[in-house]
């Protein structure tokens, strides 16, 4: 992790313009092209939703912007970010996950299926699962595997700390034409992240969804 030079960024107008906003947060929606990875995972007998969540973190953990964050105020860039992940119970609740992002398929692939199976098993919510305020290197990722949706929106507290961490939430996958789509959300804060850094980071994962199943 190291601090960010805000006086000399070379947004700092745009920096300073969003900071002074109560919510800066918007969102993007599109679909992704995932025809090679579902294949990729019925053939394997993997889970999609793992292996999509190994591509996803890979790439924003990539593009700089995306590991922005605010620590006790300061502004700071993670080296690496974190997966934090919403998973369904056998209570039909909904549990918070964190693990630490491994940069290695196979064992990322075993560390959050090992994760994901103990909280879909727990009768009781883990007590503090939402109430990490101090662990902002986290990317928070959620899905409706049940739906194809359109568009979603994020609840946004006002914590400025919170605001700025990107909110991903990508949908059940269908078949268009000959191409398997993914509904995919992604809100970010304006303060550290543009439009041209979503685009960037939309890039780099249609480009690690290729290299994934080479």
């Amino acid at each position: 992790m190291k601090k960010i030079d805000v006086e000399n960024l070379n947004r700092k107008k745009t920096y300073d313009w969003f900071k002074s906003f109560r919510d800066s947060t918007y969102g993007v929606n599109l679909n992704i092209d995932v025809t090679d990875l579902v294949k990729f995972s019925k053939e394997t007998h993997t889970s999609f939703f793992i292996n999509f969540l190994f591509v996803l973190v890979k790439s924003l953990n990539s593009v700089d912007e995306m590991k922005m964050r605010f620590l006790n105020n300061e502004a700071v860039m993670y080296d690496v970010c974190n997966p934090g992940i919403t998973v369904l119970t056998k209570n039909d609740t909904f549990e918070n996950v964190r693990f630490c992002y491994v940069d290695d398929y196979k064992n990322f692939y075993k560390l959050a299926r090992e994760k994901i199976d103990q909280a879909k098993n727990e009768e009781v919510l883990t007590k503090d699962s939402y109430n990490l305020t101090d662990a902002w290197n986290e990317y928070y990722i959620t899905s409706l595997p049940w739906i194809s949706f359109t568009g979603v929106t994020h609840p946004i507290p006002d914590d400025v700390h919170s605001q700025v961490v990107p909110r991903i939430c990508f949908g059940k996958y269908f078949l268009d034409k000959d191409k398997y789509l993914v509904p995919f959300n992604i809100t970010v804060s304006h303060i550290f992240v543009d439009g041209y850094h979503i685009s960037k980071l939309i890039n780099v994962i249609d480009d690690n969804l290729k290299d994934f199943v080479i």
